[in-house]
C-alpha cells in the first residue's frame, strides 16, 4: 500500500514511468498487451502482468438472497431474507431493457466493447487514485462495481466488512483481479444483471426488484425511462443521490443519466428533454416488504408458518439450514402443508368459534386443529381461531404445538379423548369389545400402582354421561363409546395405570414442553409422573394437541407411529439439498390392535355414541373429551388417510374462564344447522366435535374414500360378543338343575344335561392375557 509520502513522488514520474508504475500497482496483464511501453518500463511491466495473473484472491461467495417457504403445491407461504437484506434476485430477461441501458450510460458506457478491462479507464481510474489526495475513484467498470457490491453483502465478519471497503490500492488490486475472473466466469448479460440485482438503492432495498418496487410499487420489468435512470443514478452513491431525503440531488444525478443515455445513443434528445421535464414521480411502496410469518401472504397458514420457522430454530436436524437461511439464504423449503386441508380448517375454526364475536363466541374461547397424514407424520394444517400476530386480539401462540415449537407453556387436558391409550392398552392385553364391567357413579377406585410398583391414591370419579347410583354393565365397546368414566378407571386399574402411561408414550404424548409422562416435571408444577395419576386415562394432564393428533393417526395408520414432521425437503440455490428432520416412523402397535381399536371408536360416531351424527360420509372414527368443569373440550377423529385433533378452551384462563353459561356457546357445524347453540357447559361434541366435522366435510380426503380394515368376524375380540349392547346380569339357575340349560356351571364348568354350556365346554378366552398382540 502507497503512503501519501510515496504517493507524492509517484506524481513526479515521467509519463512512461508513471505507466508503469501504475501497471505495478494494479498489476495489469492488459498493460503488457495493450500498453506501448519498451526497455526496462516493457520489463517491469510485464512481470508486473505476471504478477497480476498468479495473484491470490478470495473467490466471491454467495450473494444473500431470500429464502422461500413453500406448500405442497409449490406455493409460496412466506420469504425470509437474510440479515434484513431485501433482496430478491431476478434474470436479465426481468428487467426492463431502458433499466439496462440506463445503467450501462451511466456506469460503463463501453461495456459490450471491452473485455476483461475498461483499459482506458481502468488506468485513468488507477492514476487518478495514485495521484490525487482526493481519495480513490470509483469502479470503471461494471465488472469492478459487480465485485464491489458482492464483496459487501457477502462480507459476514467484521474483517471482511473492513476489507470491502477500506480506502486503498491493495482493494483496488483485489478487485481488479476478481473483476478479471468474473468477466471470464459471466456472460455480458449474466453480469449486467447480476451487477442489477447487488447494487445498494438505499432505504433497505438491494438489488433491482426491490428498488423498483420500493420507490414506484412496480417489478423490474416495468420501469420506465425516468424511473430507470433516477435508479441508475443511485448506484454509485446511494445515500447522496437518495431522492426520499436528498431530491435536488436525485433530480440532478437522474437528469445526469439521460444526458449520458442520450449521448451513447440509448434515447432521443428528444425523448431525454422531454423526461427531463417531469419530476421524480416516486410512488413509495405503502406496504412493508412481504418477510416472514407476519406477512400478508402468510396469514392463511400463519401459525404453521411459525412452526416451520421454530422447527428450524429448535430441531438439531435443521442446523445447516438454520444457518443458512441466516447468511446467505437462497433456500426452498417445500413443507407438508396441504392447501386445502389448510383452507378447510381455517374455515372451521374461524365459523364454530370467531375470535372477538360477542354472538357465537361470547367467551372468548380458542378453537384450535392440527390435521396430520397418518403413516408419515406431515403435519397437514394448523388452525387457531385468532390472527397471528402481535397487535390487540392477535397471538403469536401457537396452540396446536408444544411449548418449544412456540406452543403455550400450559398445554391443554384432553379429558375422555385420553382413554384412547386405556382402549389400546386393554386391546394389546387381549380384552374383548365385550369384556363387561359393573359400575356405580360417583366411585372411588383404588388398587393403582406407578411404574415403580408402589401404590398411588385412590381416585374417585363420576360419570358425565349416564351417571346413576344404581349399577349398570357396560362393555369395553360401549363404554367407549358412551365414554363411561367410571367403567375406563376400573379399566385402567385392571390393565395397569404405568402400561397405560407407557402406552401413551409409545405413541409420542408428552408433557406439552416436550418432558417425558414418565418422570416428574416441576417446571409445569408436575410434582409427579404421570404413572402417579389414576386421572390419567380421563386426560388430566398438559399435553399439546399435536401430540394428540399424531396418537390418533398412529391408530389411523394401523399401529405405526410417526413423529410430527412440517418439511418434506430443502433446496438450496444450487439444487442441492439440507437434511430434514426424519418422521422417525415405526411400529408400535400390531394391526389386529390398531384396527379393533379403530373399529370401536367408529362407533362413537354413530347412536348412541356421545358423537352420533358428526360423521361426513368416509369411514370415520374418533372420541370426544371433556374435562371438569367445561374447562377444556377436545376431540380426536381420523379418516385411513387424515387425523385430526380439535382442542378448545378460554386463553385468558381454562380454570378461571370455564366454558359453562353463556361461555359455553358456539356456532354449530352447516350439517348441524349453523345456529348458535349454547349446551350450558362445552362438551367434546360441541364446539371440538363441530369443528372437526365441518373440516372434515371440506379437506382433501381423496376419491374414492379409503377403507379401514374390518376385524374378522372370528378374531378373538368377538370371544364374549361384538359389545355393542350392555349385557344382562346372568340368570341364577333353579335349585336342582344341575349344570344343564342355558349357561349352566358357566364356561368350563361341569354341571351335566344338555343344553349350551352343559357339561362343561371350551374354557373362556382369557379377559387380561399377555400381550401376544404386540409386533416387534
Amino acid at each position: 500500500m502507497l503512503n501519501s509520502g510515496r504517493r507524492a513522488g509517484f506524481a513526479r514520474l515521467s509519463a512512461a514511468g508513471r505507466l508503469a508504475a501504475v501497471a505495478i500497482g494494479a498489476g495489469l496483464l492488459v498493460a503488457a498487451v495493450a500498453v506501448p511501453v519498451v526497455g526496462a518500463v516493457g520489463v517491469i511491466t510485464r512481470n508486473a502482468a505476471n504478477t497480476f495473473n498468479t495473484l491470490s484472491v478470495p473467490t466471491l461467495g454467495q450473494i444473500p438472497s431470500r429464502s422461500e417457504i413453500l406448500d405442497t403445491q409449490g406455493h409460496v407461504i412466506a420469504y425470509y431474507y437474510p440479515n434484513n437484506i431485501y433482496r430478491v434476485p431476478v434474470s436479465y430477461n426481468q428487467i426492463a431493457p431502458v433499466m439496462r441501458n440506463a445503467i450501462i450510460a451511466i456506469e460503463d458506457s463501453r461495456y459490450y466493447l471491452h473485455g476483461a478491462f475498461d483499459l482506458r479507464g481502468t488506468l485513468r481510474a488507477i492514476a487518478n487514485d495514485l495521484g490525487s489526495s482526493n481519495g480513490t475513484q470509483g469502479g470503471s467498470t461494471l465488472a469492478q462495481e459487480y465485485v464491489k457490491n458482492a464483496l459487501i453483502l457477502t462480507a459476514t465478519t467484521k474483517q471482511q466488512q473492513d476489507a470491502a471497503t477500506e480506502d486503498t490500492i491493495a482493494r483496488k488490486v483485489r478487485e481488479l483481479k476478481m473483476a478479471a475472473d468474473v468477466e471470464h466466469e459471466m456472460t455480458k448479460h449474466q453480469l449486467l444483471a447480476a451487477l442489477l440485482n447487488v447494487a445498494f438503492y438505499d432505504n433497505n432495498a438491494y438489488g433491482i426488484q426491490v428498488a423498483a418496487e420500493r420507490y414506484f410499487s412496480v417489478s423490474a420489468a416495468d420501469l420506465n425511462l425516468t424511473q430507470s435512470a433516477l435508479l441508475a443514478g443511485l448506484v454509485r452513491s446511494p445515500t447522496q443521490y437518495d431522492p426520499v431525503n436528498n431530491p435536488g440531488n436525485a433530480l440532478a444525478r437522474r437528469n445526469l443519466v439521460l444526458t449520458r443515455m442520450q449521448q451513447i445513443g440509448s434515447i432521443t434528445k428528444k425523448q431525454a428533454q422531454a423526461a427531463e421535464k417531469q419530476p421524480l414521480g416516486l410512488h413509495m411502496s405503502s406496504t412493508p416488504l412481504q418477510e416472514g410469518c407476519l406477512s400478508a401472504s402468510a396469514a392463511p397458514a400463519a401459525f404453521f408458518c411459525d412452526y416451520v420457522m421454530a422447527a428450524i430454530r429448535v430441531n438439531p436436524a435443521y442446523a445447516k439450514a438454520k444457518a443458512t437461511l441466516s447468511s446467505v439464504g437462497g433456500l426452498r423449503i417445500f413443507t407438508t402443508l396441504n392447501p386445502q386441508d389448510q383452507r378447510a380448517a381455517n374455515s372451521a375454526v374461524n365459523w364454530v368459534a370467531p375470535a372477538h364475536n360477542g354472538f357465537y363466541n361470547p367467551g372468548g374461547n380458542a378453537d384450535t386443529e392440527v390435521l396430520i397424514q397418518p403413516g408419515t407424520g406431515k403435519i397437514r394444517a394448523i388452525a387457531v381461531d385468532r390472527a397471528y400476530g402481535q397487535g390487540p386480539g392477535e397471538t403469536t401462540v401457537d396452540y396446536a404445538a408444544p411449548t418449544e415449537y412456540d406452543g403455550s407453556t400450559s398445554g391443554v387436558q384432553t379429558g375422555s379423548s385420553s382413554k384412547l391409550f386405556t382402549l389400546l392398552t386393554a386391546l394389546n392385553q387381549g380384552v374383548p369389545f365385550g369384556f363387561s364391567q359393573t359400575v356405580v357413579s360417583p366411585s372411588t377406585i383404588g388398587g393403582y400402582t406407578n411404574c415403580e410398583g408402589q401404590p398411588t391414591e385412590a381416585f374417585t370419579v363420576h360419570n358425565d354421561e349416564n351417571n346413576s347410583t344404581k349399577p349398570a354393565a357396560f362393555t369395553l365397546y360401549n363404554g367407549t363409546t358412551q365414554s363411561i368414566n367410571v367403567f375406563y378407571a376400573h379399566l385402567e386399574q385392571k390393565v395397569g395405570l404405568c402400561n397405560v402411561v407407557k402406552m401413551a408414550s409409545s405413541l409420542g404424548l408428552t408433557f406439552v414442553n416436550g418432558g417425558s409422562l414418565l418422570k416428574p416435571d416441576r417446571a409445569l408444577g408436575q410434582g409427579d409422573s404421570a404413572d402417579n395419576n389414576p386421572s390419567f386415562t380421563l386426560g388430566s394432564e398438559p399435553v399439546a394437541p399435536m401430540s394428540m393428533a399424531a396418537a390418533y393417526a398412529t391408530v389411523a395408520a394401523r399401529g405405526v407411529y410417526c413423529a410430527p414432521v412440517a418439511i418434506n425437503q430443502i433446496l438450496t440455490s444450487s439444487n442441492g439439498s439440507l437434511p430434514v428432520q426424519s418422521a422417525g416412523c415405526h411400529r408400535v402397535l400390531s394391526t389386529q390392535v390398531a384396527d379393533a381399536a379403530t373399529h370401536v371408536l367408529q362407533g362413537v360416531l354413530q347412536s348412541p355414541g356421545t358423537a352420533a351424527g358428526r360423521g361426513t360420509g368416509p369411514p370415520e372414527a374418533g372420541k370426544t373429551g371433556t374435562a371438569d368443569s367445561g374447562f377444556y373440550a377436545a376431540f380426536g377423529g381420523f379418516t385411513p388417510r387424515l387425523a385430526g385433533y380439535v382442542s378448545v378452551f378460554n386463553p385468558i384462563s381454562a380454570i378461571t374462564h370455564p366454558m359453562t353459561g353463556n361461555n359455553s356457546c358456539y356456532r354449530e357445524s352447516p350439517a348441524f344447522g349453523g345456529g348458535l347453540n349454547c349446551p350450558g357447559q362445552m362438551f367434546g361434541d360441541n364446539a371440538p366435535g363441530a369443528t372437526w366435522q365441518m373440516t372434515f366435510t371440506n379437506a382433501s380426503l381423496g376419491s374414492p374414500p379409503a377403507q379401514f380394515v374390518p376385524v374378522p368376524p372370528d378374531s378373538p375380540f368377538f370371544s364374549m360378543g361384538d359389545g355393542v349392547n350392555s349385557p344382562k346380569p346372568p340368570k341364577k339357575p333353579k335349585p336342582g338343575r344341575g349344570g344343564g340349560g342355558p349357561g349352566g356351571g358357566g364356561p368350563g364348568g361341569g354341571g351335566g344335561g344338555g343344553g349350551p354350556g352343559g357339561g362343561g365346554g371350551p374354557p373362556a378366552a382369557p379377559l387380561f392375557g399377555p400381550a401376544a398382540l404386540l409386533e416387534p
